[in-house]
């Protein structure tokens, strides 16, 4: 599988929220670029491709969901639009425009990266067959070789390393994974959980080899899957 880094966009003319956005997508594995005013927005589409888009409604030059109409014109790429509005009529605005989803400021940061995520999850094409690093996931029959040497792993373990996989190098975190791998909203203390399912597929997995993968823990951030080359 080849390796992807999503490249966002962020549309807001307030540097600071932009900033800490940026950091936070950037230490999620995402590339970001950021505008202050549509006309920047506009002019960063038109010189690379564009994953996703974070737009605020209100700018200095550019009303967000007539923005979103000439977004369009260029690119399909998802929308999803910051508003300090409670008007639900402005929200189906946005979405009548070609928005994606919403969020009303203030927000958190995680929720952010949360819609973010499961918008690119379903914008992405479904592959049966990964391949990371001598790694074999084959989604169709749930099997998992690793050097061509089989694994078996419970459904949950299956669930939780393809998740994994179809993310390519980004770090997702704790709550993501519970709510995505266990479908659930919440399982109380997250870390432990996730900390069990890991040590229990590395384990099977065996120890790192030059040209396998590693599940890699980011402290305090989450979990990542990733390759493991020879030097």
């Amino acid at each position: 599988m080849t390796q992807h880094e999503p490249e966002i966009l962020v549309v807001d003319d307030e540097e600071q929220l932009r900033s800490l956005i940026s950091y936070a997508l950037s230490g999620a594995g995402m590339n970001v670029t950021t505008a202050g005013t549509g006309k920047e927005a506009l002019a960063a589409i038109s010189e690379h491709p564009i994953d996703l888009i974070v737009l605020d409604v209100l700018l200095p030059d550019a009303n967000g969901v007539e923005l979103c109409r000439q977004i369009r014109r260029h690119t399909q790429a998802p929308v999803i639009f910051l508003t300090v509005r409670s008007d639900q009529a402005d929200v189906i605005l946005g979405l009548e425009a070609g928005g994606d989803d919403y969020l009303a400021k203030p927000f958190s940061i995680e929720e952010l990266l949360l819609r973010i995520n499961a918008i690119l999850r379903r914008a992405a094409p479904a592959e049966e067959e990964l391949h990371i690093g001598g790694v074999s996931i084959r989604l169709e029959s749930h099997e998992v070789y690793v050097m061509q040497t089989p694994v078996e792993l419970t459904p949950l373990e299956f669930r939780f390393l393809h998740y994994l996989a179809v993310n390519g190098n980004r770090i997702i975190s704790t709550r993501e994974l519970v709510e995505e791998v266990w479908e659930v909203a919440d399982l109380g203390a997250h870390d432990p959980i996730v900390k069990s399912t890991v040590y229990r597929i590395r384990q099977k997995l065996g120890p790192p080899l030059p040209e396998t993968i590693e599940i890699r823990n980011v402290r305090g951030v989450g979990y990542q899957l990733r390759p493991i080359r020879q030097d």
